[in-house]
C-alpha cells in the first residue's frame, strides 16, 4: 500500500517530518497505528521500518509451526518451511513497497519511507495533489506482484509441468504444493519458488480488495477524486473500507486465520481515524471541504488554459480566479495532510493559511 500526503512538489513546506522520512520517530502513539514501528535500514534515500504487527505475526506463525497443526486433518508444514515462507513474505512485501516508491518517483513525486507489515506494507509517498499521480503510485505495488507471479509462476509451470495448483496457486492454501506435491517437496529450490509465488499471489489479491487503506481502496479513491473531489472520494473509500473490514474479519473467523482478523482490525482503525479527521476538517472549513477538492483548474489533461480576456477588468478577474484556484490547491493539500497525519503535522505557514481561509469563509457566511 502507499500512504501519501499528496502535497505539491513546488511547495516550500513539501518535506514533512524529520530528515530521512521518519515522520513519527520512534514514539508510538495509541491513536496512530502507523507509529507502532521501528527503523531497520535505509536504501536509495528510503527508510525501511518494520511494524509491530509484522513481528508479532512472524512469531505467532513460527510458534504455531512448533506446536503442530490445530487438528488431525491439517498437514504440518514444519518450522523450516514456515520460516522460508516468512522470509518470502518479507521479501515480497519489501519489493511491493519499492514498487510504490518507484512508481511515485517515476510520476514526478518523491518517496522516503517504507513501513513493513504483512499484507502489503505502507510506502510513504509524496506524489503531489494530482489524482493521476496518486493512481499510478497506488498501482505500482500490485504491478510488482504481477511481474513476480508471471516470472516465478511461469518458471514453476515449466519446471514441474503443473500449472493449476502449483504455478497458479490456490490463494486459500498457497503453500499446499509443498505438502501434497512430491516433486515440489523433494526440491528446496521448488519449495522456495512456491513460497515466493504463493505469497506474491496472495498479497496481490488482498491488496486489490476495494478496502481502504489497501491498494484497491487507494485506487478507488483516486479514480473517484476528479469527479467527487478529494473529501467526498476519501469519505466514500473510508465507508467502503469499513464494510470490507467487517467482511474480512468474518471471513478470518470462519477460516480461523488470525492474520486476516488483524488486518481487518488495522483497516477499521485506519478508516475510523481518517473519518474523524475528515469530520474535523469539514467542521473547521464550515462544512465545505469538498469545495477545496481540486477537480478543476489543474490542467491534468494537458490542455492549454483559456487565453486572457482583452478587457482589463476581465484580466484582473481572471488573475483573481487563478489566485483563488492556487489557494484552493494549497488548502486541499493541507486537508489531505491532516487526513493522513493529523493536525500536529502542520507547520506554522500551513496553520496560518488554513486559519486565514477559515476566517474568510466565516465572514462570507455571516
Amino acid at each position: 500500500m502507499s500512504w501519501e500526503d499528496r502535497d505539491y512538489a513546488d511547495d516550500p513546506w513539501r518535506k514533512l517530518g524529520k530528515p530521512g522520512g521518519d515522520w513519527q520517530g520512534l514514539r508510538p502513539k495509541l491513536d496512530n497505528p502507523f507509529s507502532w514501528s521501528v527503523a531497520m535500514f535505509r536504501i536509495a534515500g528510503i527508510t525501511v521500518k518494520i511494524h509491530l504487527l509484522f513481528v508479532i505475526y512472524i512469531i505467532v506463525e513460527l510458534l504455531r509451526a512448533v506446536a503442530g497443526p490445530d487438528s488431525a486433518d491439517t498437514e504440518p508444514l514444519g518450522v523450516g518451511i514456515v520460516a522460508m515462507a516468512m522470509g518470502a513474505l518479507f521479501l515480497i512485501v519489501l519489493l511491493h513497497e519499492f514498487g510504490h516508491c518507484i512508481a511515485c518517483r517515476w510520476a514526478g513525486g518523491t518517496a522516503d519511507e517504507i513501513l513493513m507489515w504483512p499484507l502489503g506494507g505502507l510506502a510513504r509517498c509524496h506524489s503531489g495533489n494530482n489524482w493521476k499521480r496518486h493512481f499510478i503510485t497506488a498501482a505500482g505495488g500490485p504491478h510488482v506482484n504481477v511481474i513476480i507471479c508471471v516470472v516465478v509462476g511461469t518458471t514453476l509451470g515449466v519446471m514441474t509441468g503443473q500449472w493449476f495448483g502449483v504455478a497458479i496457486p490456490n490463494p486459500l492454501v498457497p503453500l499446499n504444493p509443498i505438502v501434497h506435491n512430491s516433486d515440489v517437496a523433494s526440491s528446496i529450490l521448488l519449495m522456495a519458488l512456491v513460497c515466493i509465488n504463493g505469497m506474491s499471489f496472495l498479497l496481490l489479491l488482498f491488496n486489490l480488495l476495494p478496502m481502504f487503506p489497501l491498494d484497491g481502496g487507494q485506487l478507488l479513491q483516486a479514480a473517484l477524486w476528479p469527479k467527487l473531489g478529494y473529501a467526498n472520494s476519501m469519505r466514500f473509500a473510508v465507508r467502503t473500507g469499513f464494510v470490507g473490514a467487517i467482511l474480512l474479519a468474518i471471513f478470518g473467523l470462519v477460516m480461523n486465520e488470525l492474520m486476516l482478523i488483524c488486518i481487518a482490525g488495522f483497516g477499521a482503525i485506519t478508516c475510523y481515524i481518517t473519518h474523524k479527521q475528515l469530520e474535523f476538517t469539514q467542521g473547521m472549513m464550515g462544512g465545505e471541504t469538498e469545495d477545496y477538492a481540486v477537480s478543476v483548474l489543474l490542467d491534468d489533461d494537458g490542455s492549454d488554459p483559456e487565453p486572457a480576456a482583452p478587457n482589463r477588468a476581465e484580466r484582473n478577474a481572471e488573475k483573481q480566479l487563478q489566485a483563488d484556484a492556487q489557494e484552493q490547491q494549497q488548502v486541499d493539500a493541507i486537508l489531505a495532510k491532516i487526513a493522513n497525519s493529523g493536525m500536529d503535522s502542520l507547520n506554522a505557514r500551513e496553520k496560518k493559511l488554513l486559519q486565514r481561509v477559515t476566517e474568510r469563509k466565516r465572514q462570507r457566511q455571516d
